[in-house]
């Protein structure tokens, strides 16, 4: 009744205009996180739409600081910057004549999403325009933080959640998240992007350089190097997962599932004979199926 009630509030142009901007934040979702949108699937509508709201948020700024044919960083950030306060402009009015940001601006306000936590992954997107590799783990942590973390902040507010203890579960299970899309991503994100995401003091404990994945040497160093670094990504799933049950059941079987999709990518890694270096490593369709039925039965291995 609440939602019928504020649509009645609504002039048929802010219908229209919130009509575009979901249908936009949804074809963004589909588009670049095929996983991702498959797990949505299961989230009831509304909890769908700001769902969309932050998969939108997240997306277009990552891909203006991953589009290789921005060659120059100063034109990256002029563009990220231009976005940002155009994104900043919507927030505090409250709408905006762009759908995407509008939408985004809506979806944000109506779950209560801290501006911090939205600023603090705008500074790890600015910050791959200036840090091209990281020392240690810790220092990849803390950029995770902002690129990961803070999502699965804002997720968590959307599904809704019965202890705050909820958090900080969340924001694990972000990072659990992106060190698979960096395992995966390795090729890609050195051949386009000139980024290394992969510690060097563990890369040097192995033996290897950031020469070794400009040549795509999958050796045995590498080998066990990639052993290290996927049984160090099921140890993040596992400290992450007491927290899905925190979760509103309304939303909690779409974390469930994407949970399962994710960590089985490190799986295909392992079935790939750690060779990241010949293509993308994903599940099919028919993979996914099985293992959300896995995730509805509790099964998260």
């Amino acid at each position: 009744m609440a939602i019928v009630a504020e649509n009645l509030a609504l002039s048929t142009h802010e219908l229209r205009l919130r009509k575009s901007g979901l249908d936009e934040c949804r074809r963004i979702t589909k588009k670049y996180g095929t996983s991702f949108y498959f797990a949505t699937q299961f989230f009831p509508a509304e909890v769908r739409e700001g769902i969309y709201a932050i998969y939108a948020f997240a997306r277009i700024p990552d891909e203006i600081v991953d589009d290789p044919s921005l060659t120059d960083n100063d034109e990256a950030i002029a563009r990220l910057n231009e976005w940002a306060e155009r994104w900043r402009r919507a927030m505090r009015s409250g709408v905006s004549d762009d759908p995407v940001l509008n939408f985004i601006a809506v979806q944000f306000a109506k779950h209560q999403i801290p501006i911090e936590d939205c600023e603090a992954f705008l500074n790890s997107m600015f910050m791959d325009e200036a840090k091209f590799a990281y020392e240690n783990y810790g220092e990849l942590e803390d950029y995770m933080y902002g690129s990961a973390g803070v999502i699965g902040l804002m997720v968590t507010r959307v599904v809704g959640y019965s202890s705050d203890a909820a958090f900080e579960y969340a924001k694990k299970l972000g990072y659990a998240f992106q060190l698979t899309n960096f395992l995966r991503d390795i090729r890609e994100d050195y051949d386009e992007l000139g980024r290394v995401y992969m510690p060097q003091q563990e890369m040097a404990r192995f033996g290897l350089t950031n020469s070794d994945i400009a040549l795509r040497n999958r050796d045995d160093r590498f080998v066990e190097f990639m052993k290290f670094q996927i049984e160090r990504n099921r140890q993040v799933y596992n400290e992450a997962l007491p927290g899905i049950k925190m979760l509103h059941w309304r939303g909690r079987l779409a974390v469930r599932v994407s949970y399962v999709l994710y960590k089985a990518i490190l799986g295909e890694i392992e079935r790939a004979n750690y060779n990241v270096f010949a293509g993308r490593v994903r599940t099919n369709r028919q993979q996914k199926i099985y293992l959300s039925l896995k995730a509805l039965a509790g099964v998260y291995e």
